[in-house]
């Protein structure tokens, strides 16, 4: 059974177990959400197996909640149903482990040479609006031109470098 370290895990990981075995969402009175909890930031929630291989993540640079409590327990579940090739059952949940990281406040890149891919996390944005991202110190990916490669190719991104609209951010994980 997963052993969260952090309040923010334990979060993510109650969200999945509630949604999982009762379909429902799990409330929560807004009086007991501790300060941290309560600022607009943004996560992604990422769901590992057994074999610490990424079963599936959701979430987004920018907050689409009201706060991070909220913003935490609505992509836990998306990361569960909706972006799991297999929506999480409830044999499953004594095998998975649960990520939560959180994002700082994303910035436009200005100078290509300060980016560090093990610290600053991408987001680009096409001229069409197709948008896709990368977590920082992601395995394999030393430089922030390989970071937008495997955006580009994931998301299906053709554009120049030189026509996106990009940005960066730092992240937390909480386990």
């Amino acid at each position: 059974m997963f052993n969260p370290k952090t309040n923010y895990a334990k979060i993510a990981y109650d969200a999945i177990l509630f949604f999982v075995t009762t379909g429902q969402v799990k409330k929560t009175d807004q009086s007991k959400i501790t300060s941290d909890l309560k600022l607009n930031r943004a996560c992604i929630v990422s769901i590992y197996d057994a074999n610490d291989q990424l079963k599936s993540s959701y979430g987004d640079i920018e907050p689409e909640t009201e706060n991070l409590y909220d913003e935490i327990v609505e992509n836990s579940i998306k990361a569960a149903t909706v972006e799991s090739e297999e929506p999480i059952s409830t044999s499953e949940l004594a095998n998975i482990k649960v990520y939560v990281d959180v994002l700082s406040v994303p910035n436009i890149v200005e100078d290509f040479s300060e980016l560090k891919p093990h610290k600053h996390g991408l987001y680009i944005k096409d001229k069409k609006g197709k948008t896709g991202f990368i977590l920082p110190n992601k395995k394999g990916v030393k430089t922030y031109e390989k970071q937008i490669e495997l955006i580009k190719k994931n998301t299906g991104i053709k554009d120049k470098t030189e026509d996106l609209e990009i940005k960066y951010f730092k992240t937390t994980r909480y386990d």
